[in-house]
Order: structure tokens, then sequence, then C-alpha cells
């Protein structure tokens, strides 16, 4: 985020009737927020601070608080722990004094602080203290100004499509509210998000607009930012030469104006393009550069990604046992980070230094997970679409209703002045009416379309990825049906995780979520293409076998449980190890319904539990109490 976009998140309100000091104070700040005054360098926004608290008024706590969470933000050259510590005291005064936009503001400095101490995942609960804060307060300017900052975490944590609601939200107030400069700097942010959900296109126009406004203003800034989206953008797109020359442009820019933290982006950035091109010494050198910069700054958030450009580095010459190391370490930051896409990058690259070792086992393992990871990735590409999907029509709903209340005030409005006026109006009048009609008419059919695209994804249970218990329950309904036409034996098992309460009990519901997709996804591997496989509920699910007598039914049951019994969760939890209860049952095509049959199949799942957990048991219709 540049130096002027920061500077315009800052608090705005300030109260108090001002000396001649005061008022000196407020125009400089003010200035220093609308881009008026807009240093370039680290150098140049110390100067600036400086000048700023030298026009505090003695004993005026407030102004000193609003000079306090500007430096905090623009100005604080320390440790993230001292940032930290910082933001945590201004937060206390900030209370103290009832100044809830300097409460707001040290809130976004502590989470800047903290993406550079841990991981930008810590970071979200104090953007969205400030948010809620600043919602409470009704300063929608400060909401925009969080939804930025939190926009910006969710980007770099792989939730692209909320990161891109966020910044579309703060874009509609920044866009209608006279801040052209804040809604100008709001758009690398938009790029940013849309680079990142693989909308190449629309990056690049939002990009390369922003350098020629960068270049036409002088902006060293701005073209800063632009030439290394750029190089990011075309390394992605795989133009690696053309990469590099954004990102050589962009490191002379960085060194200009003294952004050490951008410095070390861009000579990391830089070791990525090199060993896409095969340069891997090269690569080494460039990462022998970053990793000083980040040291410097207390950035320990890229430490994953230069493990992971490392570890390239040396398997590209050959150094398979080394960079498997690297690998390793990089590995377990990854998965504290949750980034997918480039734990996908590593899987792939760690199994071709095993091959080269000959370790073909681990090689096979490594891909087996890719595998395994590029399914959650698809998840999560049609979790975004969803998210835009549901932010879009969300967006059209509070739109429509907009423009229904205002159609309405309108009418009402007309009907006032009709009552004065000659018959001409009252036509008029109806002639609106009438249009107002057509127009909900309209709005109305293109709504229930919308609902029903909602609807088909209302079929899939958003945990697990298979069907959910309305769309299980009717496939099951048409397959008995089936069965009983053409006279095919039919069978269902249901299959309950055993202890699964205990589980969320002593590692936490998201730990017990985990445990649920890896049941479901093993589930699915293990079973026919023809079978049917949805949760009904909790950690219940239910499988339909088509064409299968109970024979074959049981020996299904007993792999699903071997299965489940076999899956590793030490990644997930320590000791952590999980067991399935199944049962199965028969169809009866003379007495039965689908509740009977799932009765008869829940039955026995439960004497499964009785008799110790972990086993098959077989429910028939005598077996009913």
């Amino acid at each position: 985020m540049s130096i002027l976009v920061v500077c315009l998140f800052l608090g705005r309100a300030f109260a108090g009737a001002p000396s001649e000091q005061a008022a000196a104070f407020d125009q400089y700040a003010g200035r220093l927020e609308r881009g008026e005054i807009s240093p370039d360098s680290q150098a140049g926004v110390l100067e600036a601070l400086e000048h700023m608290k030298g026009l505090v008024p003695p004993g005026d706590a407030r102004r000193m608080l609003r000079y306090r969470y500007m430096y905090c933000i623009l100005g604080l050259d320390a440790p993230p722990d001292q940032g930290i510590a910082y933001a945590d005291k201004g937060i206390e005064d900030a209370r103290r004094l009832g100044y809830f936009q300097a409460e707001i503001n040290f809130h976004f400095c502590r989470g800047a602080n903290q993406e550079a101490q841990t991981t930008p995942r810590d970071a979200l609960a104090d953007y969205d203290a400030g948010i809620a804060l600043a919602r409470e307060h009704e300063d929608q300017r400060l909401v925009a100004d969080g939804l930025t900052w939190r926009g910006s975490v969710q980007s770099l944590l792989g939730e692209h499509a909320l990161a891109l609601v966020d910044f579309l939200e703060a874009q509609k107030f920044y866009a209608t509210s006279g801040a052209p400069v804040e809604s100008e700097e709001n758009l690398f942010n938009i790029a940013v998000a849309y680079r990142r959900l693989g909308e190449q296109g629309q990056a690049r126009e939002y990009l390369d607009k922003l350098l020629a406004q960068g270049e036409q203003r002088h902006d060293r800034a701005q073209q800063l930012a632009a030439h290394m989206e750029l190089g990011f953008l075309e390394s992605e797109a795989g133009h690696q030469s053309a990469a590099e020359q954004h990102l050589r442009r962009a490191l002379v820019l960085a060194q200009a104006v003294d952004n050490r933290s951008r410095g070390a982006s861009i000579h990391l950035g830089l070791a990525q393009v090199d060993n896409l091109e095969g340069r891997y010494g090269d690569a080494l050198k460039e990462l022998a550069r970053a990793t000083p910069g980040f040291a410097r700054m207390g950035d320990r958030s890229n430490r994953d990604m230069i493990l992971l450009q490392t570890a390239e580095a040396h398997a590209g010459l050959g150094q398979h046992a080394k960079a498997i190391d690297e690998y390793d370490g990089a590995e377990k930051l990854l998965q504290q980070s949750g980034n997918l896409r480039y734990l996908a990058e590593l899987l792939d690259a760690r199994a071709r230094s095993y091959q080269a070792l000959d370790r073909l086992d681990l090689a096979v393992a490594d891909l087996r997970r890719l595998v395994t990871v590029h399914e959650a990735l698809d998840r999560k590409a049609h979790s975004d679409s969803a998210t835009l999907m549901n932010y879009q029509f969300q967006t059209a709903r509070r739109e429509q209703e907009n423009r229904r209340l205002a159609a309405d005030r309108a009418l009402k409005e007309q009907q006032l002045q009709s009552l004065e006026r000659v018959r001409h109006w009252q036509r008029l009048a109806l002639v609106l009416g009438g249009v107002l009609i057509l127009l909900l008419l309209w709005l109305a059919v293109r709504q229930f379309r919308r609902s029903r695209k909602l609807h088909r994804m209302a079929m899939t249970d958003p945990l697990t990825g298979i069907a959910n218990r309305r769309h299980i329950e009717e496939l099951a309904r048409h397959a008995l049906a089936q069965a009983a036409a053409s006279g095919e034996p039919l069978c269902v098992l249901v299959l309950d995780v055993d202890h699964f309460k205990a589980v969320n009990d002593a590692f936490g519901h998201a730990v017990g979520d985990q445990v649920l997709v890896r049941v479901a996804h093993a589930c699915k591997q293990a079973l026919r293409r023809f079978d049917l496989l949805g949760r009904m509920g909790g950690e219940e699910f239910l499988v339909v076998l088509p064409d299968t007598t109970m024979e074959v039914a049981q020996h299904i049951a007993e792999r699903l449980r071997r299965k489940v019994e076999s899956l590793p969760m030490a990644n997930l939890a320590p000791g952590l190890q999980i067991t399935a209860s199944v049962g199965a049952a028969l169809a009866d095509h003379d007495a039965d319904d689908l509740a009977e049959l799932v009765r008869r199949a829940d039955n026995a799942m439960y004497r499964a539990k009785d008799a110790g957990r972990n086993r098959v048991e077989v429910g028939t219709r005598a077996q009913i109490v």
C-alpha cells in the first residue's frame, strides 16, 4: 500500500474550538490526509510528521494522539513487537479520552504490525475490531478504510473473493463521497484481487491505467506499485522477460524513495522469475538480497516464500537433498498461512526432487497430496464464485430496493402534486405508475432467475462439497423407485464418525470440520462411480448403493470403515485417530419407503456403536423395535 493511501486512511473528525496553533495543526493534517502533501520517500514522511508534531498545541492531548496514530501508521520504523506495543498504548489512551477515531486507527496500525510479526491471518482480529468500532459510530469513511486493510489480508490468505467484496464496498464510498485520491489508490487493491482470482485481463486494465496516471503526475510511489504488480502479473501469465523488466523498474523506484519493504519483495519476485527461467544461481543471489531486507523490517510474513524459492533454486542446481529440507520448512509455514496455491507448487517441486533421489514412495505420496490440494483449490474457486454471485445478488437486491423506495417516494410526490394540479398531471402520474410496474415486473423476473441459480447452489453441503441432506434424500428416493420398478436390489449405509463430539471438545470445531472433510473425501474415493454419497447432518453420512446385494454392501461398508480408520490425522492434531461405525440395510420393495430403509440402517449403526464402535452391522426388519 503506497504512502499516500496510508495517509488517507487516517481519521478525519476532530472536535474542539481551535486556537491559531491548533488551526494550523488541523490545516496541515488535513492537507496530509487529502494528499496535498505527498512525500514519496521515508525521509520526507518523517520530516512531514516532525513538522506536524511541532504544531501540536501544548497540553492538547487529542491532537497529540492524532499525531501519534499518524506516526504509528506512517513513520514508525521499529520491529513489529515494538509497533504492537506502541499501538496498544495508543488504544488505551484513545479509550480514556473517548477519541474513537484514534482508537480505530491504532487498531489498523496494530494489525499492520501483527502481519509482519506472525502471519497476516493474525491481523484480521485488529482490522475487524476497527471496522466494528467505525460501524458502531457510523463513520463510513473509516469503515471503508478498514475494509481495504482487511481486504489486503484476505487477498494474501487466498480469500480473493472476500477481498474483492471488501474492496468494492470501500470503492462505493470513495467514489461517491468526493475522495478521488482514495478511490484511485483503492483501484490497486481491486487490481491485485482480480490478478489473484486469475482475471488477468481486468487486472492489467486497471494497472496500465494507474501506471499511466503515476507517470503523468510524476508520482514515483504509484509508479513503483504499478510496476511491481505488473511484474507479478506478467510472471503469472508466463511472460518472464516482461515481468523482469517491470520488476527492475520497480526496484529502481524503491531505492529512489527508500522503500525497503517494497525492495525486499521485489528481490523475492525477481528470484521467482530467475527460477522459472532456469537461472538458479541468480535466484539465490536475489534471495540473498531479499532476506536481509525483510529481517531489517522485522517482517516474517514472507519466510514461506523465501524458503520455497530457495529450495527450487537448490533443486535446479541438483542439490535435491538440501532442497527437500527447505521444502519441509516451507511446507510448515504454508500450512500455517493456509496458502494452497503455493502448497501445490511445493508438492509438485518436492515430488520431482524425491524422484531425482530415487525416493519414489515419497514422490508418489506428494503427488497424491497434490491431487487433494488441487481438489481443494477447485472447491475454493467454486466458493469464490459463489461468494461473488451472492455479493452481486445482494448488491442488486439493495439497489432494487433503493430504486423501489425512490420510485415510491417519487410516485407519492406525484400523487400529492396531482391533487393540486390539472388533469393533465394526473394522466402523467398514471403513465409513470405503469412504467414503474413494468420495471418492477422486469426486476422480479430477473430476481427469480437469479434465485433459481442460488437454489442449485443450495443442494451441496458447503463444508464437505458432497450432497446435502435434502439432495441425498431426493437422489435416494429416485434410486429406490427405480430399483422397485426394475426389481433390482438396493442397499443403504449409514456411517457415523465415532466420538466426534470428543474431537470437537478436545481439538476445537476447526479440527472437527477438517475431520469431516477428510472423511467425506475418503468415502468418495472408496465408493463406486454410480454410488451416491451425502451428509445427513453433523457427523452422519448416507450412502446409497444401487443394484447391490447385501453381501456386496457389507464389503463396501467394511471398505469404508477401513478407509476412515486409516486416515492420517496427525497433521491436524497430535494423537488424533478417527474411526466410524456403519449400519447397512437392504431395501424391501414391498414394504420399505426411504424413511423406513434409513431407519433400519440407522438402528444397525447404533448397534455397531453399542458393540464397541468401529464395526459394521446389518439391519433387518425383525430387529426394529
